[in-house]
């Protein structure tokens, strides 16, 4: 037999054999040590079975046996059975799992010479390597075409028909945000198309100039989208810097720095969006009859004439006005703008981020809005102060703590509401301190009488949030077929991936909202909602997790990965927090395991 014509002395090679078999047996100690413990929290046995073997192959290759080569070789198809047997044919899953045995694998088939002259023994380790090749290019164009794209399908043309409330319409120009204010995010512009688009070629390149100095090199980022209204382009940099440029050159036409300090940059500085507005009745010759608004780090709003940066002097003071009024005490970088404002029926609405996580008495998360003409405030909608929206007066501070706005609205002027995708109170993951208004509003899109301030409902994504749930997305606003015709509608995504269709007028749903039991218990337990809303229409959220969805780059950093999922608490979506043991907030890896 192959097994029995071996080498007596040891040359070169067979000292290669004797590490190589070091090598595996130090792998092996490993998996056998981790795997007896993920076994014992009910997790798979392959690590401590895969371990025992190579402790068996790497010992018998340190003595010089070649059966520890086929011992290795019966691990490695082993290996490659369970793998597949556990994910399939998903190419990045099988990394961990399959290329550091096959590295291995290798290795152990190029030391047989060193370990026997018989010329079988020689010929099946040179079909090892043989079949280890075939195997990656046969696995590899298999993987491929089980995980293929399907390709896009075309929409019919008449499911892309769709009404605008919006006074200023996405086509030559993009007026707003998200195109127009239903933020339906579409251009009807055809001269780009699918077949051309791999054509295209830079014409101009245009910088902002606005670098970051030392302190704040770690805290830049470039989220502008900007606007095209007519024949100019309106952006701002990440520390508010508006700029105006040629479309046609990229020449930049004018530039305002509102000088905001570094000291206010909260997680980072950045500014997604300005505002544009046109006065009616204004004459366009005059100044500021358009303009552009924008928020700022350190919590004002700008006004700028459109055609040349310069201040709107009648509006607030000098151009601006400081949303931080009526807000108590604000650290710098507690509160900054860094969405853009919408603009209803002339009016000026606008949210504010608030750090997470930093101060149960946090500044209010209070929603104002403010004349888009003289920057007067107009009213105030503040959760702790139900059925009040006149402008505090001096003495009076905004509840501190509440839900903010940080993202962006979507407004329909026709019906005078302003959608609100609204986010947690100050504390994300403790509840127990929260009031019954913010518990109603917390996590909702709440659509505000843009007139009054006044809510005039809401449809609540998740109750009693301690998983950093908020509304994240700029809602769009849709026609939705029904079988009574069109309904204007308001389409919601949250943060789980859930879709929500709602009737825009009323905020009742159009498709079917599940509610589904969730996990009790947690440092909480009075305070978890027993049940949780989820969205019968569509959605975008992954399985509940298990522990074959734990990643690593190598088999020993994967098995960890297991462990610290085993004894981590999870009982999928909704799992609440504890504070005994680590514990899994959402349906992610195990980076993100919670402690």
């Amino acid at each position: 037999m192959a097994s029995e014509t071996v080498r007596c002395g040891r040359g070169l090679g067979g000292w290669l054999a004797a590490g190589l078999g070091v090598v595996l047996a130090l792998i092996g100690l490993v998996l056998v040590v981790g795997g007896a413990w993920l076994l014992v929290l009910g997790g798979t046995p392959y690590y401590l079975a895969a371990g025992a073997g190579l402790l068996a192959a790497g010992w018998l290759l340190f003595r010089g046996r070649l059966l520890g080569a086929w011992v290795y070789a019966a691990v490695f198809v082993g290996t490659l059975v369970w793998a597949v047997g556990e994910v399939g044919l998903k190419g990045w899953p099988l990394v961990p799992r399959v290329i550091g045995p096959a590295v291995l694998f290798a290795l152990t088939m190029a030391v047989v010479p060193a370990l026997s002259t018989s010329t079988m023994a020689r010929r099946l380790a040179l079909g090892g390597l043989a079949g280890l090749a075939a195997l990656l290019v046969i696995g590899g164009v298999a993987i491929g075409w089980a995980n293929r794209s399907p390709g896009a399908k075309p929409l019919p043309a008449q499911t892309l028909a769709m009404h605008d409330p919006s006074p200023l319409q996405a086509g030559g120009d993009w007026p707003a945000y998200g195109g127009s204010y239903a933020a339906q995010r579409y251009s009807p512009l055809a001269q780009i198309t699918p077949n051309n688009v791999g054509r295209l070629e830079r014409v101009w390149l245009a910088h902002t100039r606005d670098l970051p100095s030392e302190r704040a090199k770690d805290k830049y980022g470039a989220e502008t989208t900007p606007l095209k209204v007519g024949d100019s382009l309106y952006l701002c940099s990440a520390k508010n810097v508006l700029i105006a440029l040629d479309p046609g050159n990229g020449r930049e036409r004018w530039r305002y720095d509102p000088k905001v300090s570094d000291d206010w940059i909260p997680y980072t500085a950045a500014c997604r969006g300005v505002s544009y507005f046109a006065q009616p009745g204004a004459d366009p010759a005059t100044a500021c009859a358009t303009r552009i608004v924008e928020g700022t780090l350190d919590g004002r709003l700008i006004a700028v004439d459109a055609r040349t940066g310069q201040p709107c002097a009648g509006f607030g003071r000098g151009g601006q006005v400081d949303i931080k009024q009526g807000m108590g005490t604000v650290s710098p970088g507690m509160v900054a703008i860094t969405s853009p404002p919408v603009i209803v029926r002339g009016v000026i609405v606008t949210g504010q981020q608030v750090l997470d996580g930093q101060d149960n008495d946090a500044p209010s998360g209070v929603i104002q809005g403010f004349d888009a003409v003289t920057g007067q405030q107009r009213w105030a909608w503040d959760l702790g102060r139900p059925g009040q929206t006149a402008p505090a007066a001096p003495d009076v501070t905004y509840t501190r703590g509440t839900p903010n706005m940080w993202t962006t609205a979507t407004a329909d002027e026709a019906l005078g509401l302003v959608y609100l995708p609204m986010g947690n109170s100050a504390v994300d993951y403790w509840s127990s301190d929260r009031s019954p208004q913010e518990n109603f509003y917390a996590n909702s899109l709440v659509a505000l009488d843009v007139t009054t301030g006044q809510p005039r409902w809401r449809f609540q994504a998740t109750r009693k949030d301690v998983w950093d749930y908020d509304l994240g997305s700029q809602a769009t606003l849709v026609d939705f077929p029904t079988a009574a015709g069109p309904v204007p509608a308001v389409v919601l995504p949250s943060k789980q991936g859930d879709v929500y269709v709602l009737d825009r007028r009323t905020g009742q749903p159009l498709t079917p909202v599940l509610d589904r039991a969730v996990p009790q218990g947690g440092v909480e337990p009075a305070q978890r909602a027993r049940s949780q809303p989820f969205s019968g229409y569509h959605t975008l959220a992954r399985p509940a997790l298990s522990e074959r969805d734990m990643w690593g780059m190598s088999p020993i950093d994967q098995m960890i990965c297991r462990i610290q999922f085993r004894r981590a608490a999870y009982q999928g979506a909704y799992t609440p927090p504890e504070a005994k043991r680590r514990w899994v907030p959402t349906t992610t890896t195990c980076p993100t395991i919670t402690g």
